[in-house]
């Protein structure tokens, strides 16, 4: 697959307008089209066989060093540009994907530029090899050449040119030594041209063996440069995520506690039919729901400030998710793509979520409402209205709403003694994630509200 045509080429229509202060300068022009990096990269690792070869490498190499300014650049313009957003939620949201995309472009070309440092290495080595072989072979023919001349200046006499003016005794002499020059001409001339050629291709050789060499040096320096740029785009990236998530939470809670859109969202809902024959047999204990990965964000806050709900827990995308004991699917639903997240993408319900299961279980004889976002599309195994058990698979972990990397967000609602028929009547009735207990700060917490329904921390459950 082609690397994208410039780094910087989405910054134009998604930075500008969101900070208002990136500039850009434009690619100057080339004799030669470079946008297929991935083609000219392959192209000039290799050594090159004529010299507008070489001029063409030397023009992808000043197109490279052009990009690289430009990439420092749109980094230091990103890290100006966070203060300015302080506030602004949606601005920091679209210059932090802006920065995401940067980031893996810059990741694609650490990439590539690993794998033509192997190239080039590895066509040094084969390039002396066939210097090598081009000397033996150019010292070959020499030596032959200078032996069939020596045989035939032994017939003509030495010293051809001065015996042929000044040495011939007679017009019969004379006519020997010009039949013994043009044998020496007639016999040797296509040798003598293809030595002057295998001279000339051996020069090129040695020259591209230097090439090579000092390219190889380059591009492990420049490779130094991309790996600190990345870190810088890191950094800046995480600053942004860090400013976005102290911001974020009023304008989350404005949206989730809006009344819901039954109409778009019933068929992922339980229905109340049957509410009144539900049951849950009560479990002992509550399973680690996520089969791999680790906590990365905690509950009431994110480690850099800002309220978080709930725990996120980091795992690779496809990670199983299974039901932390037994219970009923009041919500499930899968609308966006796996991979699909970044910072602000306010798709799945609810708002951010992605994709989302509801289950509501029971553990010795108390009612809880687990929620799990940000899921893959792919493996979503259960529907509403259907009993789960404990270790049960109901999905893989995932990428999707609001999320700035793989990794599901776990939230706990502890309902206390209500029945399982109430708890599923509310529930169809309005999809509310959060049991009436808010978005938009901690005072629905178990520990500061005092009574039920209320948020728990899921580290409680599973460990810390």
């Amino acid at each position: 697959m082609k690397l994208k045509e410039k780094l910087t080429g989405s910054l134009v229509s998604v930075s500008l307008a969101v900070a208002g202060c990136l500039p850009m300068a434009l690619m100057p022009v080339h004799a030669e089209d470079y946008s297929d990096t991935e083609y000219w990269y392959g192209q000039c690792t290799k050594p090159q066989t004529s010299a507008d070869g070489v001029k063409a490498c030397e023009g992808f190499k000043a197109y490279e060093n052009e990009r690289r300014q430009q990439l420092q650049q749109s980094i230091s313009d990103f890290s100006s540009s966070i203060s300015s957003l302080e506030g602004e939620t949606d601005k920091v949201a679209a210059l932090a994907q802006e920065q995401k995309a940067l980031a893996e472009e810059l990741s694609a070309q650490i990439s590539q530029k690993e794998a033509a440092i192997a190239e080039i290495e590895a066509n040094i080595q084969a390039l002396q090899e066939q210097i090598r072989q081009k000397q033996a072979e150019i010292d070959a023919w020499d030596a032959q050449i200078k032996s069939r001349m020596r045989h035939e200046q032994g017939n003509v006499g030495t010293n051809m040119l001065v015996d042929l003016v000044m040495g011939a005794s007679d017009l019969n002499d004379m006519l020997r030594r010009i039949s013994g020059i043009e044998r020496i001409t007639e016999d040797d001339q296509a040798q003598i041209s293809r030595l002057n050629e295998l001279k000339a291709q051996l020069e090129l050789s040695v020259s591209e063996e230097k090439r090579l060499q000092d390219e190889n040096a380059a591009q492990k320096a420049e490779l130094e440069e991309q790996k600190a740029q990345a870190k810088q785009l890191e950094d800046s990236y995480n600053q942004l995520v860090a400013q976005y998530k102290q911001q974020i939470a009023d304008l989350q809670a404005q949206k989730r506690a809006a009344q819901a859109d039954m109409n778009s969202i019933r068929d992922f809902v339980i229905t109340s039919a049957g509410a009144g024959s539900a049951s849950i047999t009560t479990s002992s204990g509550f399973n680690v729901p996520v089969l791999g990965g680790q906590y990365s964000a905690g509950t009431w806050a994110y480690p850099g400030g800002g309220i978080h709900l709930g725990l996120d827990w980091a795992a690779p995308i496809g990670t199983p998710v299974v039901a932390p004991a037994n219970g009923i699917v009041l919500y499930a639903a899968n609308p966006v793509p796996s991979n699909s997240g970044y910072l602000g993408n306010m798709s799945g319900y609810p708002y951010g979520g992605g994709n989302t299961i509801c289950l509501l279980c029971s553990m010795n004889g108390t009612l809880y409402a687990f929620s799990f976002a940000h899921l893959s599309q792919e493996g979503m195994s259960v529907s509403a209205g259907q009993s789960v058990s404990a270790g049960q698979q109901i999905a893989l972990t995932g990428n999707s709403g609001n999320s700035t990397g793989p990794h599901c967000h776990i939230e706990v609602v502890n309902l206390g003694n209500m029945s399982v028929e109430e708890a599923i009547k509310r529930f169809s009735s309005s999809a509310d994630f959060a049991w009436g207990t808010g978005w938009g700060n901690t005072a629905g917490a178990c520990e500061n509200k005092g009574s039920t329904p209320c948020r728990e921390r899921p580290e409680i459950f599973f460990g810390s």
